[in-house]
């Protein structure tokens, strides 16, 4: 959309060019100004794209005005109004940004082709190419932390299909194949100096990963990112080369020497603890860090990675000897389904961002497989039950603050706060998932009324500023909204535009008028807002098919 500003002393052109421009088809939002000083004052609060202006104005003419909006809106384009040919006065406006001029003799059709083609030059100025070349070198520094942001999400259990995988693969520049196994090493500083700040830990971070790259470059490809806990976080596949790359492509061994190992899952596994073993040793000596590594004992598949990493995490708070500079396989670990459940219960978190974005679909879809994972168990109040219990409770509680009512009935406080309320899992689930229903339910009502507040209010300003400014400016301003949002939940909300809504009233006020007052044609007019007895004339005859005098007449 564009901001066009029609600006003149006389309001018979202003109501009816701003009539003109408003029609739907049309990309603009129009304003209107009756001088060059109340045009400045909207410049002073919105942007312009479009100035429309008479020249010859009291106090401000066009060309001071011009002046004074490019200094706010440079790629402001400028039309000028004028009654008689005067073209070497604004030689001067032309050169300094004006893109044409209109005699007003010439009709509408002169103007409406200047503003076509003032739009046409503000979209040609915007340089696509350059804008997407631009986008492209942003990306290029955003692609680090939006590849975070991706894998971060994968290793939570977000659901990821393979076509989209590879996609975003694609965009975000990771090195990996995402159709083939992938090996995860996990890294963790055992112990960091207490002088250190943020920064110092993140140049630390990245010093451990140029060490890592160093001694696996030459047959890994590999993508490093931080996780929770300031874990280190490692995914890797052997490039196509590389003497290991038939633990993850199922191909003949590219090694032919009589003595390769016939087990290339066991050589990739030992290969990778030998090389965190000298990874460790160089950031002790270097950079007199103690870290410790778990690794995953062998390829797996992209759709495991969420309860992989659980089961790695896992593994530092089980770790041997003292817990520090730690080398750890999950192949110490005993395998067991807990790793996939919490690694879906992970992801609780997002509950609170669809509540507070009301997403509703999205939340009972993730409240469902959380409640999944947890079953059915045999007592609440240990593991995964318990602590799915709090957290739902935590994320609740401000949520039901905002309803003070909602939380103060039905008991919700005690089965909040207490799991022994609950016999059973499902009891405590369908609990939070009636608590989220309410909720939403609470929310939407509370949109929907809200909105229909705005409608009302923006109904009683007209009915009772009827003969004033009316325009779609001074209404956002009445409801603290902007013009281009107000425009757009007004019509969503009442299924028509607030200029539809306007014409309606002023036309049933001025039936009213004509019918039960003496007041003469000019003055129903100028209580409707029309100062112009001819405009009034005209633009009650669109609207009936008749001029005022007739309706008149038709009601004797």
């Amino acid at each position: 959309m564009y901001r066009l500003v029609i600006v003149d002393d006389e309001p018979i052109i202003v109501e009816g060019l701003s009539e003109l421009f408003l029609q739907p088809h049309y990309p603009l939002e129009v304003y209107q100004a009756f001088d060059g000083l109340e045009a400045l004052a909207i410049a002073r609060k919105l942007r312009i794209d479009i100035l429309l202006t008479d020249i010859e104005m009291p106090e401000m003419n066009g060309i001071e005005l011009q002046k004074e909006v490019l200094r706010l809106w440079p790629r402001c384009k400028s039309i000028f109004l004028t009654g008689y040919n005067e073209f070497d006065y604004i030689k001067s406006s032309i050169r300094a940004g004006a893109i044409d001029y209109v005699l007003k003799t010439e009709g509408d059709d002169p103007i409406v082709a200047s503003v076509e083609k003032a739009i046409r030059v503000i979209a040609e100025e915007v340089n696509y190419e350059g804008l997407i070349e631009s986008a492209r070198s942003s990306l290029k520094l955003a692609l680090p932390a939006l590849r975070k942001e991706y894998l971060t999400g994968l290793l939570e259990g977000e659901a990821s299909s393979p076509a989209a995988r590879k996609e975003r693969f694609v965009q975000l520049e990771v090195p990996l194949d995402p159709d083939l196994p992938v090996v995860m090493a996990v890294g963790r500083i055992d112990r960091w100096r207490e002088d250190m700040t943020g920064g110092d830990k993140a140049l630390f971070a990245y010093s451990i990963n140029n060490i890592l790259e160093e001694f696996v470059a030459q047959e890994f490809e590999l993508t490093h990112f931080r996780g929770d806990h300031e874990r280190l976080i490692w995914l890797l596949q052997p490039k196509t080369e590389s003497g290991y790359r038939q633990a993850i492509a199922g191909k003949p061994p590219l090694r032919t020497d009589a003595d390769a190992d016939d087990q290339p899952e066991a050589d990739l596994h030992a290969y990778l603890l030998g090389m965190l073993e000298s990874v460790q040793t160089a950031c002790s000596r270097y950079l007199k860090l103690a870290c410790s590594f778990v690794v995953s004992s062998g390829p797996f598949e992209w759709d495991a990675l969420a309860s992989k990493y659980e089961r790695l995490s896992q593994l530092f708070g089980r770790g041997l000897g003292l817990g520090s500079q730690m080398l750890l396989s999950d192949g110490r670990a005993k395998a067991s389904g807990d790793e996939q459940r919490r690694s879906k219960v992970k992801r609780i978190r997002l509950l609170d961002q669809y509540l507070m974005q009301k997403e509703r679909v999205k939340f009972g879809q993730l409240f469902d497989e959380i409640s999944e994972a947890v079953g059915e168990p045999a007592t609440l109040e240990a593991g995964l039950p318990l602590e799915v219990f709090y957290e739902l409770s935590a994320i609740f509680i401000p949520h039901l603050n905002r309803f003070e009512a909602l939380g103060a009935s039905g008991g919700i406080p005690g089965k909040l706060f207490s799991i022994r309320e609950h016999r059973s899992w499902r009891e405590a689930s369908d609990f939070f998932r009636e608590l989220a229903d309410l909720l939403f339910e609470r929310m939407e009502g509370g949109s929907e009324q809200e909105t229909s507040e705005v409608v009302e209010q923006i109904h009683r300003f007209v009915e009772e500023n009827i003969e004033g400014d009316l325009s779609l400016n001074r209404l956002a301003e009445h409801v603290f909204l902007t013009p281009f949002y107000l425009s757009r939940l007004y019509k969503q909300k009442t299924g028509h535009s607030i200029s539809d809504y306007i014409t309606r009233t002023r036309i049933e006020r001025a039936k009213r008028l004509l019918g039960e007052s003496a007041l003469k044609i000019h003055e129903v007019g100028m209580r409707i807002g029309y100062d112009s007895a001819s405009y009034f004339t005209r633009f009650f005859k669109k609207a009936t098919l008749l001029t005022p005098q007739e309706y008149r007449d038709s009601l004797k």
